[in-house]
């Protein structure tokens, strides 16, 4: 089963957390986490490490769209959506909030298949769409003479990125940030070569948060996701494997 869609709701207003808790409460692939701060929301961000971010749009101390520049600037979350909540609705909103780099306005409370559907479709556009394998790479081996390079190149991938990421889930756990960073570096540098585009952009993902901050950790829902996608990329490499140098 793949790893839970983690969302993070920073709302000042602890019942709407519960609520959007018994919203979500039967979706199975969805993973709720409230902030109560908005000044807590990056660490909590880095900690937890969100397909998917709700912003309040009405917060004390920081306002939603600040917190939304704040994801944007943040080298974690950067790319990770975000998604402004607000009581009232409007096209100045709407438009403040996309501008501010939302990709996304609800109305709180939002009907349940309204927001089921926002969570997973962003959360699918979060990994960027990316392919698991780019054929156009890998099919670059596949040539009728040279089906054994093939192989043996995709059997060494497989060994050593194996070997690589156990390395680096051991420096992760010892908090080891400058191991982790030289691993992880590597390893995207083969996976790239090999087409395995979405495990070189976790691997990135990883590169970036220890190049802004070096003492952080890395967080299990990332490590769980390398492992997922390492598990893909086998699945998807034994196919290659096996139709390499036919016709």
């Amino acid at each position: 089963m793949p790893p839970a869609i983690v969302v993070l709701l920073v709302d000042d207003q602890a019942f709407v957390g519960t609520a959007l808790k018994m919203l979500l409460h039967s979706e199975r692939d969805i993973d709720l986490h409230s902030c109560l701060a908005p000044a807590d929301a990056i660490a909590t961000a880095d900690r937890i490490d969100p397909a998917l971010v709700l912003v309040d749009l009405v917060m004390p101390g920081i306002d939603g769209l600040t917190l939304v520049r704040s994801f944007r600037a943040h080298p974690q979350t950067a790319a990770t959506p975000v998604v402004v909540l607000s009581a009232n609705d409007g096209a100045d909103l709407r438009a403040g909030a996309l501008a501010a780099g939302a990709n996304g306005f609800l109305v709180k409370l939002p009907p349940k298949p309204e927001l089921v559907a926002c969570i997973r479709d962003l959360a699918s556009q979060s990994a960027g769409g990316k392919p698991t394998l780019d054929l156009a790479v890998i099919e670059v081996f596949h040539d009728a003479d040279a089906a054994d390079f093939t192989r043996g190149l995709i059997d060494l991938f497989i060994e050593n990125s194996g070997a690589q990421l156990e390395t680096l889930k051991a420096a992760a756990a010892s908090r080891d940030g400058a191991a982790v960073t030289v691993v992880a570096h590597s390893l995207k540098g083969g996976a790239s070569i090999m087409g395995c585009v979405r495990l070189a952009a976790l691997c990135g993902r990883i590169e970036a948060q220890l190049r802004a901050e070096p003492e952080s950790d890395i967080a299990p829902a990332l490590m769980a996701e390398l492992d997922h996608e390492f598990a893909r990329v086998r699945q998807a490499l034994a196919v290659q494997r096996e139709s390499s140098g036919q016709p």
